[in-house]
């Protein structure tokens, strides 16, 4: 067979590089598209991934084809048209801008249209029919539940990102040359529930970040998180959707590996998501626990009032993101991969990942510099470590 090559969008990307990780432990062939770093170039920034992998599982893996290129620049394949007529046979579109709000010439439409867009113009031109769809559970926008095999029920998309992979996915699902579709909605992903890894810290982190960032001018114990949900309007009975990155991954690579399963949309949400006031709960142990907080004496310690006036100050742009979640239908996925269940993102889980985050300022310290322990599930996690000078 000569369309032996699968191309996958986003490589560099959290959930993209867990997706190239495992399928290179498959022996799949593929070719990735990579935009240059300043410091390094494409073909650099795939090894580097690939070689973390290598040391990961200790094994020797093969190296993708890197093309070097902009995939929101609709001319990037041009050059590889042929090319990918005759050696590719499916395309795993994963690459996103998780930007929530931008003009209409930048983030996240640039990413989220005409990126798909791009994707939608090589399939259409090299004959690829078969299209791996990554869209997001947040598709569902205002809706109290949606369900797989919905799209368009009239609900209110509530930020640019949600209303990018909402057109994004009707215009994936309007091209009539693509023979098989697969369209994959995972709601918030989070870190890698067995070392708590992550690159990116959006949604949950931004959330844990704000509250570290402000609580260090505080004395210890003079904040509530469950204050800190009235003043944000919830009641605490909301619940948000968060999935670690190596389940959803898993969960990609079980559907991807059998044909069967493609043509369907798949949930990738958990059936247990937390309560907000489990989610608050941990973000006020996790920055008491590991950040650096204020001396008690300090005379330019703030108090509590000062802590939510910034908060709620600084938090508008997140306040689509602390409603209640839909409650998601997750049926097609359930039944493909009922030996693959969701990790519980309990509070040990939720602390564990906090704790990464946190030791790792937020991805400004490199990952090899943190030593991570076992994943505990007892309720004295948090008491094993008191301050984050004892951790280090």
């Amino acid at each position: 067979m000569t369309k032996k090559y699968h191309f996958l969008t986003g490589s560099t990307g959290l959930l993209g590089s867990y997706i190239l990780g495992n399928l290179l432990r498959k022996d799949y062939q593929l070719v990735v598209l990579v935009r240059p770093s300043k410091r390094l170039s494409a073909e650099q920034r795939i090894d580097k991934i690939v070689t973390n992998w290598e040391h990961e599982y200790n094994e020797s893996l093969s190296r993708p084809l890197v093309i070097s290129g902009d995939l929101s620049n609709k001319g990037w394949y041009h050059g590889h048209r042929d090319w990918f007529a005759q050696h590719c046979q499916s395309v795993i579109h994963c690459a996103a801008s998780l930007v929530f709000y931008g003009a209409a010439n930048d983030e996240p439409w640039r990413s989220n249209i005409e990126g798909t867009w791009s994707i939608l113009e090589l399939c259409r031109e090299t004959g690829i029919e078969n299209l791996h769809y990554f869209s997001t559970a947040y598709v569902a926008g205002s809706s109290k539940q949606f369900y797989e095999h919905e799209i368009d029920i009239g609900q209110i998309l509530r930020n640019d990102y949600e209303q990018s992979k909402f057109n994004a996915e009707k215009m994936v699902r309007a091209a009539e040359y693509l023979k098989h579709l697969t369209v994959y909605r995972p709601s918030i992903v989070v870190g890698d529930s067995r070392t708590a890894f992550t690159t990116t810290f959006h949604g949950f982190y931004a959330v844990l970040k704000l509250a570290h960032t402000l609580v260090r001018r505080l004395p210890l114990g003079s904040t509530n998180g469950r204050n800190l949900l009235s003043a944000l309007g919830m009641n605490g009975t909301e619940h948000k959707n968060f999935v670690p990155v190596d389940w959803v991954a898993g969960i990609f690579e079980h559907i991807f590996s059998n044909p069967n399963y493609h043509g369907q949309t798949y949930h990738l949400t958990s059936p247990e998501p937390p309560l907000a006031t489990d989610f608050v709960d941990v973000v006020q142990d996790a920055v008491e626990t590991f950040s650096t907080l204020a001396d008690k004496t300090d005379p330019q310690c703030a108090n509590e009032d000062w802590f939510f006036r910034n908060y709620l100050d600084q938090i508008q742009i997140y306040r689509a993101y602390l409603q209640d979640d839909p409650q998601f239908d997750s049926i097609n996925t359930q039944t493909v991969a009922p030996h693959l269940p969701c990790p519980q993102m309990n509070r040990e889980l939720m602390l564990f990942l906090s704790r990464y985050a946190i030791l790792s300022q937020f991805g400004r310290r490199k990952p090899h510099d943190i030593k991570h322990p076992p994943i505990v599930t007892s309720p004295t996690f948090v008491s094993q470590f008191e301050t984050l000078e004892q951790i280090q």
